[in-house]
């Protein structure tokens, strides 16, 4: 009977995942401690716990008809109030800022959402898990599969302007969506996305050519002079969902251009005109409605030669997978220099370089219990 490996539990496991295959390329003893013994990270980042708190309420976002998303995240939020021993970011800072991110960008969500070709109802199915047979018959390696869980999956209108025209003359044009939270930008260049190694991957497993990043990126709080915000209700000829440059601070309000150049002309007004400036090329609104949050969509289309090659990769990590099994022999590859530089892996650092104090405080062994949960989080 092929399988990948048998875990820790003594249960045959025949699996694969675009996450366990990252595992596996990175480092096979990586793999090998976290696949097939169970060494698992604690939850105790708070990006982790953060996106899954936004996915989530995306999700209630569209089951309940646009409505409660706010109150879904500060409630699942709120779980991790008096945790002691989540970590967080520089940007992230601690439980208060994180909120105030979270229910900004599921606000932003809910503006821009109407424009987005991701429906509310039936039309949009979150969390489907896909799997596909990589090697069907075969002696050696049939039975195992490739699987995926979706974040989105949406049939939606097929000439619609955030999607590249490719034709399409059915009713409905599937399309598959992946949810991601980041301190960086995702590149503006349309039609990037089909070049992700993992969106190609579902694209594979699932036939769907259409895929696409909902980019949420985290920004630091606190608006000055200068800052991109974007607007989460319409004023004005300002349009809700777009990006404008704060002119100048009053208050509880901050006074809204279009482009930088505008915040240059601003200097060479005279102070006592100022004002008179700001009233006729500035826009007045409550801090409360813009937010630094930003959220991107991108979308592309996979060719068939790239969602094969795609599939083409996954069997290469199967195949290496169960030869490192066969063969008891699961090589240390990590790096320390560009351009593998694995420093700051946790695995690394606690079963490589051997800091147990790290270990013991990042670190917990799956237990019979919890091992079958290990696939649910890819």
């Amino acid at each position: 009977m092929p399988y990948l490996y048998i875990n820790s539990k003594g249960v045959p496991w025949k699996k694969h995942s675009y996450s366990a295959g990252n595992d596996f390329d990175q480092c096979p003893y990586k793999y090998y401690l976290r696949r097939v013994l169970g060494w698992k990270e604690k939850d105790n980042k708070a990006r982790f716990l953060f996106g899954r708190a936004l996915e989530e309420s995306i999700e209630f976002y569209h089951s309940h008809n646009g409505e409660g998303a706010v109150q879904d995240f500060s409630r699942r939020w709120a779980e991790y109030k008096d945790a002691q021993n989540i970590a967080y970011t520089d940007v992230e800072k601690n439980w208060e800022t994180c909120l105030k991110i979270g229910t900004d960008m599921i606000r932003l969500y809910s503006a821009v959402q109407p424009k987005l070709p991701i429906p509310i109802g039936a039309n949009s199915i979150f969390q489907r898990e896909y799997a596909k047979e990589v090697f069907p018959g075969d002696p050696n390696y049939g039975e195992i599969e490739d699987a995926g869980k979706v974040d989105i999956v949406c049939y939606t209108d097929p000439k619609h302007p955030a999607l590249i025209d490719n034709g399409c003359q059915a009713a409905v044009r599937p399309l598959i969506v992946d949810i991601k939270t980041s301190a960086v930008d995702f590149p503006e260049q349309q039609g990037i996305a089909a070049f992700d190694s993992q969106l190609r991957r579902y694209s594979w497993l699932t036939g769907i050519r259409d895929v696409a990043f909902l980019w949420f990126k985290k920004s630091p709080l606190g608006i000055k002079r200068g800052s991109n915000v974007t607007l989460l209700e319409s004023f004005g000829n300002l349009e809700v969902g777009k990006e404008y440059i704060t002119a100048k601070i009053d208050d509880d309000f901050v006074w809204l251009v279009m482009a930088d150049f505008l915040i240059r002309e601003t200097d060479k007004v005279k102070a006592d005109e100022q004002q008179a400036w700001l009233e006729k090329n500035a826009v007045r609104v409550p801090k409360s409605s813009v937010t630094k949050q930003r959220l991107q969509f991108n979308s592309g289309i996979v060719t068939e030669q790239s969602a094969e090659d795609a599939g083409r990769n996954a069997a290469r990590q199967i195949v290496q997978i169960v030869n490192c099994w066969k063969t008891g022999n699961w090589p240390q590859t990590f790096g320390i220099r560009y351009p593998r530089n694995d420093r700051d892996d946790a695995y690394f650092r606690a079963f490589v370089l051997g800091d147990e104090v790290f270990k013991q405080h990042n670190f917990v062994k799956l237990d019979e219990q919890s091992f079958d949960e290990l696939f649910q989080e890819d």
